[in-house]
């Protein structure tokens, strides 16, 4: 288990330790270099990290309410298994948040907001073209991000974010496994930004509902032979 310590400046050094080590080890999960399934020692990771071990707990904690972590008494901790059932109630609760913050987006929208949208979408387009699967990744999170910040919700970004990190490690085994929904991904953040720009609610969340209505594709990709060692028992 190899991590990098917490000594370089960046842009995340101004955050507490505590919120900089949760940020590392969950990025860690979702990029599939901690395993579903692994052993994680508090000890070592703390000691990898050049933090204590208090941190290195707070983050697991926090983790394991996120469903990315399991917390074993007696047995320690675990990165969680994929588990079909988590992922389903993950994309619908995902799923519901969404597509209010796009309709509030339609309502609150600015001209500036539309240019960086756009902006967003032109970004990915390249990223896509350049075949850099983690860029486009980490642009969609970033697209978002961004209509959560449109919309004026900021409750509901923190919400999505505790519920995406399980969606999100299945679209990185998805990308592991060299399948690209890039093109459907940026003619549906088109078709959102077009009905925020027309100051449609409606239009703009029945098109979120659209973007975000995969849950026969993740299914697949949960039952493929190729994450099936990573899933619980009962995704099989």
């Amino acid at each position: 288990m190899s991590v990098s310590p917490i000594n370089n400046p960046t842009p995340k050094a101004a955050m507490p330790v505590s919120q900089q080590v949760y940020e590392r080890i969950r990025e860690m999960i979702i990029a599939l270099e901690w395993k579903p399934g692994e052993r994680v020692s508090e000890k070592e990771v703390s000691a990898n990290l050049g933090v204590s071990k208090t941190p290195v707990r707070e983050a697991f904690i926090r983790l394991s309410e996120e469903g990315l972590m399991e917390i074993r008494p007696q047995s320690g901790s675990y990165v969680s298994a994929i588990s079909f059932e988590r992922v389903y109630e993950s994309l619908m609760l995902r799923r519901a948040i969404e597509m209010a913050v796009a309709a509030q987006a339609a309502e609150q929208r600015s001209a500036f907001d539309l240019v960086r949208l756009q902006e967003m979408i032109e970004q990915q387009v390249a990223a896509s073209e350049a075949g850099d699967k983690p860029r486009f990744f980490e642009l969609d999170s970033e697209f978002h991000r961004a209509l959560a910040e449109v919309a004026k919700m900021p409750s509901a970004l923190r919400m999505i974010r505790m519920v995406r990190g399980t969606v999100d490690r299945v679209q990185r085994l998805r990308i592991s496994r060299g399948e690209s929904r890039h093109g459907q991904v940026i003619d549906a953040h088109r078709a959102i930004v077009k009905a925020i720009q027309d100051r449609d609610p409606r239009a703009a969340s029945m098109a979120m509902d659209r973007h975000l209505n995969c849950l026969e594709l993740f299914e697949q990709i949960i039952r493929s032979p190729e994450v099936r060692e990573f899933a619980a028992p009962q995704a099989l």
